[in-house]
């Protein structure tokens, strides 16, 4: 529910994000078993899709406040409900959906379009809410200004296992902005990426240890349940409560112990020792 300022009421609300692919369908798999609503409108990866709708584009930089508290209003009324919203948030929903954009076209847009006005106004939830969406970290301190009790799951892999994936969606759409340059996409310059999101998100973290939390998908493979202990404990749920997908975790085998990294720039190498991880 959001309030006369615009900020949200009763249970925290629950966000999870990290660079594509690296492990968020699983944590998010995880924490609906637990109880958590993240929408009516998901893909196979357990993406909100509304938020994707409202958020995932590069003009989310530049917009004004004005405008981001509408989109706010639109998510946390869709999914925490009991809260309707206006005309002005219903017609900026249905401006989102008109153009193409990169991987969605305009007709993909729209469909998420109709399930998200569908889901403004209903009763609301008794459960705790939230979303997952790997690209909530572009967004995330303009998202606490208006949700402050939003607690948020940065999922982290392996920085070369992310180097060497198929999955470069959010290198190609915020390179430019995190980077400073447009250079094609390589092994090398998808860790420079993931390098550069992790500082900024160790550095959210040590000034929001009460709101951020920072969950090692390679540990959560080798050893689940401690895991999602703490997991629960950061998000306030019912650890008991049974959760059939850690049933099905497995390891999966790291892609950089067969594949070479050659050009990667040694101080990138060098940050992803100082986080932990061991490089073939």
């Amino acid at each position: 529910m959001i309030d006369s300022t615009g900020r949200a009421t009763g249970s925290a609300p629950v966000a999870i994000g990290g660079v594509g692919g690296s492990g968020t369908r699983l944590v998010a798999a995880i924490v609906r078993e637990k109880g958590v609503h993240l929408g009516d409108d998901l893909n196979a990866a357990n993406d909100t899709l509304w938020f994707t709708l409202l958020f995932k584009r590069r003009e989310i930089l530049q917009c004004t406040d004005a405008e981001f508290d509408l989109l706010v209003e639109a998510l946390a009324s869709a999914l925490a409900g009991g809260h309707p919203v206006g005309p002005d948030v219903r017609a900026l929903i249905r401006d989102l959906a008109v153009q193409d954009r990169p991987r969605h076209p305009a007709t993909w847009l729209q469909q998420r379009c109709a399930t998200l006005l569908a889901a403004l106004g209903q009763p609301a939830r008794r459960d705790h809410w939230g979303w997952k969406e790997p690209n909530t970290h572009i967004v995330i301190e303009r998202l606490w200004q208006r949700l402050p009790t939003l607690r948020y799951v940065h999922v982290v892999r392996h920085g070369l296992d992310m180097a060497l994936s198929a999955n470069q969606n959010q290198l190609a759409l915020w390179g430019p902005h995190v980077l400073g340059d447009d250079r094609p996409a390589t092994p090398a310059r998808s860790l420079a990426y993931w390098c550069a999101v992790h500082r900024r998100m160790q550095q959210l973290l040590a000034a929001n240890p009460q709101r951020m939390h920072w969950l090692d998908f390679d540990a959560l493979c080798r050893d689940p349940a401690p895991v999602v202990d703490k997991l629960c404990a950061f998000l306030g749920l019912d650890a008991t409560i049974a959760a059939p997908t850690l049933d099905t975790i497995r390891q999966p085998a790291p892609r950089h112990a067969t594949q070479p990294v050659a050009g990667i720039a040694h101080e990138d190498l060098d940050y992803v020792r100082s986080l932990g991880y061991r490089i073939a």
